[in-house]
């Protein structure tokens, strides 16, 4: 009886670590939309999981400040709620995005001289899964390629963690991923560390909006992407008349956002 009986608390304390287990992941992520090659601002990223949900952050004011506070560089506020840091757009909250497997649901929300609120049904992402493998850090992963809201993405993924994970919205993989960029590398998520499983303090946590501040759909967000568009090109019109030797480039959606 008495074998049976600690039998059973080790099975439950077991079953319950297992539960409760988390993990944290240290990414880079270069944003080169303009640019190309993986040739633009490096920002300092992570994500927390367990085997339920994930939080990815970056562009975040306390990510940049801690790595290179000693630096003698330039960190200047704006009036709008964010700051410019060693030409890194970053924001208190910072770019968050959270996935949770259960309610097949995706938050995220991202600085755009306010702070702006996305809720979706998680997206489906069509992998397809390659013969190719490389090590990254300690982890044999996989290749996986998809096309994604105007994008074609490769990713790298390792089955030694079994979760559906990844940086800003990429999910789906039978793994986590470690790496991931578009076949440009306008936008390039690289592997720096993992702790797995990890004792920090942080929750796999959830985003709340301000009071009065509602979550916007993604249809929704795309309308808004393309009137910071309209008013560009409004912008420029007017400055082409006063200026009518400066040649002014229409913006593109491509070179302002991630996805589009």
């Amino acid at each position: 009886m008495k074998k049976i009986i600690l039998l059973f608390i080790f099975v439950t304390t077991t079953h319950s670590f297992a539960q409760l287990q988390k993990g944290i992941i240290y990414y880079g992520e270069i944003n080169a939309l303009q640019s190309g090659d993986a040739k633009g601002t490096d920002s300092n990223a992570y994500m927390v999981f367990n085997k339920n949900q994930s939080y990815y952050v970056t562009a975040k004011d306390s990510l940049e400040k801690a790595e290179k506070m000693n630096e003698e560089k330039t960190y200047l506020n704006d009036d709008k709620g964010g700051s410019i840091y060693l030409g890194t757009k970053v924001s208190k909250q910072g770019d968050q995005v959270v996935y949770n497997i259960a309610k097949k649901t995706m938050w995220s929300n991202l600085f755009l001289g306010k702070q702006f609120y996305i809720k979706e049904i998680t997206p489906k992402m069509n992998w397809k899964i390659e013969k190719e493998t490389k090590k990254i850090g300690s982890f044999i992963c996989k290749k996986a390629t998809s096309f994604f809201r105007g994008r074609n993405y490769i990713a790298w993924f390792t089955t030694e963690i079994a979760l559906p994970f990844g940086p800003w919205k990429l999910n789906g993989l039978p793994g986590i991923i470690l790496e991931a960029y578009d076949t440009n590398k306008h936008i390039y998520w690289y592997f720096k560390s993992i702790e797995y499983p990890t004792k920090i303090k942080e929750n796999v946590k959830y985003i709340s909006t301000p009071k009065g501040i509602a979550f916007k759909s993604f249809d929704e967000f795309k309308l808004f992407q393309q009137e910071q568009i309209d008013v560009t090109i409004d912008k420029q019109r007017i400055a082409q008349k006063r200026f009518p030797n400066v040649i002014f480039i229409d913006p593109k959606i491509s070179e302002q956002f991630i996805e589009f």
